[in-house]
């Protein structure tokens, strides 16, 4: 039998010529926007990570890199596809980079980082595909909202209102001091929040939701999840509303706080340290008049606790 040899550098060349075709190729852009207080800032993108930092001056610097890799043609038609945009439209500071539709995504992988620095007084919004958010430092008067359709959210720092909405994702803030308005709405995640708000509001189709240092209204949904909220101080006539299909919940109070209101569970006890009438072993009354906290909460499975910090 004959044998063939195929030379060394011809099984190099091929393997070059494979390992060039896959090798990822990158793109790293970098812009300034002019700042102005009370202008939004949006980073609208695809999968990419994004890192938010405030940080005083009267500039907002960003930075976006991307990775891709696959197919030569196919990854340097996807890096063009994304190449990032930096509008500005009216009082909106844009960053965006997305997919467009028409296109194999699937043979190609890809990775980005946007990185924001801003200074405080202005608002914020990411809407993301699928990339997660971090958010950190002291953003003064600012609303800061964010939209996924997966992906989660981490806040470390200061605000005056956040939002968050994720099909599938989790949200967990931790803030300085107490936000004017906390709202979370997830059809598959928890929300977590620490350092409190004056006005709260989660739901969670699947997920819990745990919070802490509220100081006034909660309204609070869940479907298949607990529900864990504590109150530093709550005022008369606040109204305070937590429903869950599947699971407990457990609600904190400053001692001596007084409610109207009731608690009614389909399956499971009722545990108060607060002083009411029990019409039925799965209801509890309160009526502590016109001025008193205003507390409806139900579950059709699941505990009810109501505790004095």
């Amino acid at each position: 039998m004959m044998r063939v040899r195929v030379p060394l550098v011809v099984i190099a060349a091929v393997f070059l010529a494979i390992a060039t075709a896959h090798a990822g190729i990158e793109l790293h852009k970098e812009h300034v926007f002019s700042a102005r207080a009370g202008d939004t800032v949006v980073v609208d993108v695809s999968f990419h990570r994004v890192e938010v930092t405030a940080k005083p001056g009267d500039t907002v610097e960003v930075v976006v890199d991307i990775e891709v890799k696959g197919d030569g043609k196919s990854s340097q038609k996807y890096l063009e596809a994304l190449k990032p945009k930096f509008l500005e439209e009216g009082n909106k500071l844009i960053i965006r980079s997305t997919r467009k539709n028409g296109f194999n995504w699937k043979s190609v992988s890809a990775k980005g980082l946007v990185t924001v620095r801003m200074p405080p007084g202005m608002n914020l919004i990411v809407d993301s595909s699928s990339g997660s958010a971090q958010i950190s430092g002291d953003f003064g008067d600012a609303v800061v909202r964010f939209d996924a359709s997966s992906g989660s959210l981490t806040v470390d720092g200061a605000m005056r209102e956040l939002h968050s909405d994720t099909s599938s994702g989790s949200v967990k803030a931790a803030v300085n001091r107490p936000l004017d308005v906390f709202t979370a709405d997830a059809s598959s995640g928890s929300a977590r929040l620490s350092g409190g708000a004056y006005k709260a509001a989660v739901d969670t189709s699947s997920g819990s939701a745990n919070l802490t240092g509220l100081l006034g209204n909660a309204n609070f949904d869940s479907s298949s999840g607990s529900i864990t909220a504590q109150w530093d101080a709550i005022p008369a006539g606040a109204k305070v509303r937590a429903g869950a299909s599947s699971g407990g919940i457990t609600l904190r109070f400053p001692a001596g706080t007084v409610f109207a209101g009731s608690v009614d569970v389909s399956s499971g006890g009722i545990n108060s340290d607060f002083p009411g009438f029990v019409r039925e072993k799965d209801n509890l009354q309160f009526d502590g008049g016109p001025e008193a906290v205003d507390l409806e909460v139900d579950t059709s499975s699941g505990s009810v606790k109501l505790l004095a910090n």
